[in-house]
């Protein structure tokens, strides 16, 4: 899989938030970890933190299409709120459902640190709505709040991210591995859908039926007792990537 990993601000005149700690060194410090270890998996890496900028604005727009331009499979922003000294806690921005479903994942992880739940939010930032790709901006938690700070580590913050956005390297669950190539194994009729949700809460239309059988597939991720699979076209309802629950399929390697 490939990913898009913004660094929020760390572009004058795009700066942080400053608290307790800055904004600037604490996203920097997460989204250098994140690259690494999500490059340690075995995945692709796109650092769409731009160098220059002469307006915030332009800024943003950087970006977007560093993202847009490289085809990243998913973007990911990250950020670190700051309002009044008291509030406290981690919130995940996304748009779409396929994008909501990956903010659950991460922001479940985070939480697992200790930090408030604040919610999956659908706030449309700039580069979460003008990406072309399933897309999430994670404010990891406080800068100006001495409980999140005391409690923040930055290593520790890029590892659940990951594995929100991956699984836990330490499972047994598959990983794709460069240079194989695998298969979605249908073992009965099913259906695909755009998010992990229960097909009773997703509409009609937006289900495809799949028969029995071996699908060829360029990538994969598990997440919340789903594969998500990225089809080699889009004859699948215009789209070329769905989620399927595991007790109907699994990614096998292709012989």
């Amino acid at each position: 899989m490939k990913f898009g990993i913004d660094i929020g601000h760390n572009c004058p005149p795009d700066t942080g938030a400053v608290g307790v700690e800055k904004e600037d060194k604490l996203t920097k410090a997460v989204g250098t970890f994140l690259m690494q270890k999500l490059a340690a998996a075995g995945h692709s890496v796109i650092n769409c933190t731009p160098t220059t900028a002469v307006t915030v604005g332009e800024s943003l727009r950087k970006r977007v299409e560093k993202a847009n331009s490289n085809n990243v499979d998913v973007f990911v922003s990250i950020h670190f709120n700051a309002f009044n000294g008291q509030a406290n806690g981690t919130e995940v921005f996304a748009i779409s459902n396929t994008s909501k479903a990956i903010a659950r994942s991460v922001l479940n992880e985070i939480v697992k640190l200790g930090f408030k739940n604040k919610g999956v939010k659908s706030t449309p930032f700039f580069v979460i709505k003008n990406t072309s790709m399933p897309a999430i901006l994670v404010e990891c938690c406080f800068c100006d709040s001495k409980a999140d700070m005391d409690r923040f580590n930055a290593e520790k913050m890029a590892e659940a991210i990951k594995d929100g956005l991956i699984g836990d390297t330490d499972t047994d669950e598959p990983k794709p591995a460069e240079g194989k190539k695998y298969l979605l194994k249908v073992t009965q009729k099913t259906v695909l859908k755009p998010t992990t949700e229960q097909s009773s809460e997703i509409p009609k239309e937006a289900l495809v039926d799949i028969e029995p059988g071996e699908y060829p597939i360029l990538d994969f991720r598990y997440e919340e007792k789903h594969y998500w699979v990225k089809w080699v076209d889009k004859s699948k309802a215009e789209r070329d990537q769905h989620f399927i629950f595991d007790a109907y399929g699994k990614v096998v390697e292709a012989a």
